[in-house]
């Protein structure tokens, strides 16, 4: 059998180089295909997911309100009852989403990052900044280009260094590792970027979705005891930490009342829950689920072309060697040896196509998942072997011989 796999391969080169061809270029189209499927479903999913009910919860100080607020330090205790009943409420999942401004110790940088550029009014050293908690992370998705994402111990205001994460675009004016002195709500923070965030990573905002390309992400700091730290800050911090989002099945209307009824406990102005965060859905939305079933449709046809290419090749292969075959079948060799040595030919025809797709595709992108491509290919070799198989069996030996061909 080996010696015919060998044989079969040496004839009629040139077929087993188109069909190699062939089935290389099915390879590469199926995998990049199947990759742009599965990003598109990732991105799908993040947006269905960051589009879901959310609502925003809002105080209601304002103005000389907030400053008497904030001038009681009793109210401290007040802020963190409310934030710790938030956050380990089972009625919702909280997010911490609180856009503040960072003052940070560097030079050269575009105006683009400036706190206002878009407003057209930007302000010098003042940098847009997002304070997010693992909930925010987790909901929307969030990913590195580069580093790594907050961990558990990141968020404790106790660290020497703080670690942030940085927007896509910050990645050709800072480096992983680099420190930096940070101005926040008054305090000063020495601060180290621990990553890069993927290029478009987004989080709704409660309106629209928001990329988050040319911010800077800092933990929302947790604090093991509240009088530990300075009160004014802690203070601040606490009255950002409660105005956050909520993700939840419930009603709009019964998250108002679970707040209402808190905040009536806690003697302060009830916080307002704001409506459900309703637009429409992009491309990558519900138009790219339907893209996703386009590609894997495209799939299975590539697959079949493929198919067909390998099947056609063997069986022009079968029909330029028939009368050998019926020489070898007459003189006593079972058509089944000749159908295993077929297979493995179509299956060592798949294995060399596959590697070169993969390498050739892995420098394109690098998201190949090679399991499903070995079943993939086990399940197309096994099919193209039908037709030929189906050619063997249809030999007849006195015909075949006596014809010569």
């Amino acid at each position: 059998m080996l010696n015919l796999l060998i044989d079969s391969l040496k004839q009629h080169k040139r077929k087993t180089i188109l069909s190699i061809l062939q089935c290389t270029a099915s390879y590469i189209l199926v995998i990049l295909t199947l990759s742009l499927a599965t990003h598109t479903h990732e991105l799908a999913s993040n947006v269905q997911n960051a589009t879901s009910s959310l609502y925003k919860v809002n105080d209601n100080f304002f103005n000389d309100e907030e400053k008497n607020f904030l001038a009681q330090s009793d109210n401290l205790k007040v802020l963190n009852e409310l934030y710790e009943w938030e956050k380990t409420n089972p009625s919702f999942k909280y997010i911490i989403a609180s856009r503040q401004n960072l003052f940070l110790d560097v030079q050269g940088m575009p105006a683009k990052f400036q706190y206002g550029y878009e407003a057209g009014h930007e302000t010098p050293d003042a940098y847009e900044s997002i304070q997010v908690n693992q909930q925010f992370i987790d909901h929307f998705a969030i990913q590195t280009s580069e580093g790594r994402l907050f961990q558990a111990g990141d968020y404790n205001v106790k660290n020497d260094v703080i670690p942030i994460i940085l927007g896509y675009e910050y990645k050709d004016y800072f480096k992983l590792k680099q420190i930096i002195h940070v101005g926040y709500m008054g305090v000063n923070l020495k601060c180290k970027v621990i990553g890069f965030l993927g290029q478009h990573s987004f989080y709704n905002n409660g309106y629209a979705l928001k990329y988050l390309d040319r911010l800077v992400v800092f933990p929302s700091l947790e604090v093991d005891n509240i009088h530990a730290q300075d009160r004014s800050f802690m203070l601040k911090l606490f009255l950002d930490k409660t105005s956050g989002y909520i993700q939840s099945s419930l009603s709009a209307q019964k998250i108002q009342e679970l707040f209402t009824q808190k905040s009536l406990q806690l003697d302060i102005e009830p916080y307002v829950v704001e409506g459900v965060s309703n637009f429409y859905l992009t491309m990558w939305g519900l138009e790219g689920e339907q893209l996703q079933k386009v590609l894997f449709i495209f799939s299975f046809v590539i697959a079949f072309v493929a198919l067909f290419s390998i099947s056609t090749n063997l069986i022009a292969k079968i029909t330029l060697r028939k009368y050998t075959y019926g020489i070898m079948i007459a003189n006593g060799t079972r058509r089944a040896v000749i159908n295993l040595s077929i297979l493995f030919e179509i299956f060592f025809i798949n294995l060399v196509s596959l590697c070169i797709a993969a390498l050739f595709s892995f420098m394109i992108s690098q998201n190949i998942n090679i399991p499903i491509l070995l079943i993939f290919s086990f399940t197309l070799s096994l099919i193209s072997f039908i037709p030929p198989w189906i050619s063997v069996n249809r030999i007849k030996l006195s015909k075949t011989i006596r014809g010569g061909n």
